[in-house]
């Protein structure tokens, strides 16, 4: 179980550290997103989309560093108030807005998938943030590297995939619509 524990603490800290530094690189596009969702006041969006990558970056070193449950269990806090903002954008039809989330190079609008993906992932974290990872062997340790390493790749190109699949589609329809 220890393993499999810090394998889901890699594949998390993973997704936080390279969401912490598309935030961070792309700060006025992040400050941007954060406005579209129309959730915070006006006066808070600046200090949120500042806020937000380094608090980011600190889970994902927690994540990976740190033997406390807490780190996990905040982490999976975030990742619902992700979906929540998600959800609560879908359901008022502002499909069209950027997640926000920096998971890939592309842009990815909102959709039930991603509510889903930050779901999972939130559950995931139940593992670690109720088994305490006591020390492991090398081999034990390598493995969990290796899974959680893995694991994140297949989740970037899945949100590849998931960025490219709506921008297909919303291309088909408006060529489709010019040619009429």
């Amino acid at each position: 179980m220890n393993e499999i524990a810090l394998a889901v603490r890699i594949l998390v800290a993973l997704v936080f550290l390279t969401a912490a530094l598309g935030k961070a690189r792309h700060r006025l596009v992040f400050q941007g997103v954060v406005a579209n969702y129309r959730l915070l006041p006006q006066s808070a969006v600046i200090a949120f989309a500042r806020v937000l990558p380094p608090v980011e970056a600190a889970l994902a070193a927690g994540l990976l560093f740190a033997p406390s449950p807490w780190p996990a269990a905040i982490a999976a806090a975030l990742l619902i108030l992700f979906a929540v903002a998600m959800a609560i954008n879908i359901r008022r039809g502002r499909r069209q807005i950027d997640c926000g989330c920096f998971q890939s190079s592309l842009q990815q609008t909102l959709s039930w998938i991603l509510v889903a993906r930050n779901g999972g992932l939130a559950l995931l974290l139940a593992v670690p943030a109720t088994v305490r990872v006591d020390a492991l062997s090398v081999a034990g340790a390598a493995e969990a590297l290796l899974t959680g390493a893995v694991l994140f790749v297949l989740l970037q190109s899945m949100n590849v995939l998931w960025s490219v699949v709506p921008a297909w589609r919303q291309r088909r329809v408006v060529t489709a619509g010019a040619e009429k």
